[in-house]
């Protein structure tokens, strides 16, 4: 039974790192902990992430026993090891071009400290990123506090969140967003230099991706009774497109408010923290691969159409959305910003002009990050053109809610001339 449960956690989960071990923990925690002598007792190494939670990186959990130089009782301390698929050619070159372990080590090791001193100096202060312990350029890996030790875990990305879940990650995101907008007023440079986004002017290795995922979401389209070949055509048109049209969200407007955007913002790149009756008390943003100088439009976009339930996405975003501009304009005057605060209005105007995106991520990366068949969830399926990765590309659009969603905002984005192919 014991070799059935590992075999299974193998085939489910991504394997920790080979050289993640006592000989190279032991010092790391020596020099934490500021005892030479300390020495590790036990370790116990987990995977923390299964297939289908996370398609760019590894994540591994690691329970330390150790003494110190002067006990005799051990103590346990808990960390998170995130890793790049180093064991994946294909997946690792891909990765590479988008530089996503230099930007996650950067954004941990020095960006992140001072958004979160930053956001200290609010008269609403409140933790908005994990603590980061060690920053390994050597093994592409950061080590981080593990968050389920104060009791954060992940909500159900198939359910999606409610309106307080919402609300309370539209509040975090605002303060990333206007802390990340006066730390490059007050250190002029130190954030736009992060331009490889998931959409960026140097790469598009990501492309067969999206492109391909254009094409399974005209084939829904042109069976679904009530979509059809009118839609089809155009989906068909936007495949050829979808790549230039939403780099042209991401490129930044002299004339726009400009931010550092977190680039993957939904449900599994969040931890929560719940109360007693089961109500969301606090959330930690996490996973900083994709940190891009951008439109705010990118996380808004991809957040309403990937993480929210239904009624929210259809019937709330209005008020929400003028929910993160107050929170983002209190920030921005309380850290005392001297740059561009757009109005409500203004900044209505700007999601608009970055509509674009919203087409995206609802045909392409709501199919993967709301995808309930995970037996071949990787990142190589997402990308190949094989008949393994063409089948399950497939699969992704048996999924009912995908589908639902759809069949309501495709209609929608029709009416506003999202659709249309403009050049």
């Amino acid at each position: 039974m014991v070799e059935q449960g590992k075999e299974q956690e193998t085939k489910d989960f991504h394997p920790a790192p080979v050289w993640l071990d006592e000989s190279y923990l032991e010092p790391l925690l020596r020099d934490l902990k500021k005892d030479p002598g300390l020495r590790i007792t036990e370790l116990e190494i987990k995977p923390a992430t299964a297939k289908g939670d996370n398609y760019a990186s590894v994540m591994t959990r690691v329970k330390i026993l150790f003494l110190r130089s002067s006990a005799k009782i051990p103590e346990i301390e808990y960390y998170i090891v995130k890793t790049t698929y180093e064991n994946d050619p294909f997946a690792s070159d891909i990765f590479s071009k988008y530089q996503v372990s230099t930007t996650e080590m950067l954004m941990y090791e020095k960006v992140l400290p001072q958004l979160s001193a930053l956001i200290e100096e609010t008269r609403q202060p409140e933790k908005v990123f994990a603590a980061t312990l060690h920053v390994d350029y050597e093994h592409d890996a950061i080590i981080f506090e593990d968050l389920a030790v104060s009791k954060h875990v992940l909500a159900d990305r198939l359910i999606g969140f409610d309106l307080e879940h919402t609300r309370l990650a539209l509040r975090k995101l605002a303060k990333m967003h206007a802390a990340a907008a006066v730390l490059n007023e007050r250190k002029p440079g130190i954030l736009t230099k992060f331009d490889h986004g998931i959409f960026n002017r140097y790469t598009k290795g990501f492309a067969p991706f999206f492109e391909n995922l254009c094409d399974v979401a005209a084939d829904f389209a042109a069976t679904c009774p009530e979509l059809g070949d009118h839609y089809a055509r155009k989906l068909r048109e936007l495949r050829k497109r979808v790549m230039e049209y939403s780099a042209r969200v991401y490129d930044p407007q002299p004339d726009e408010f400009n931010t550092l955007v977190h680039g993957d913002f939904w449900v599994n790149n969040v931890m929560m923290r719940y109360g007693e009756r089961k109500e969301p008390l606090d959330m930690i943003l996490i996973d900083f691969q994709f940190c891009s100088w951008s439109s705010p439009a990118v996380d808004l976009h991809y957040f309403f159409n990937t993480s929210v339930q239904k009624p929210i996405r259809y019937e709330h975003q209005e008020e929400l959305v003028q929910y993160y501009h107050t929170v983002l304009v209190e920030t921005l005057k309380d850290l005392k910003f001297g740059g561009y605060t757009p109005t409500l209005r203004q900044f209505v105007l700007q999601l608009e002009r970055g509509g674009f995106f919203a087409v995206t991520v609802a045909l392409t990366c709501q199919a993967i990050l709301t995808n309930d068949q995970t037996a071949d969830a990787d990142f190589n399926a997402l990308m190949k053109d094989d008949e393994r990765g063409r089948n399950f590309r497939k699969v992704l659009y048996h999924n009912k809610t995908l589908q639902e969603n759809l069949k309501y905002m495709l209609p929608r984005f029709d009416r506003s001339g999202l659709l249309d192919v403009i050049d």
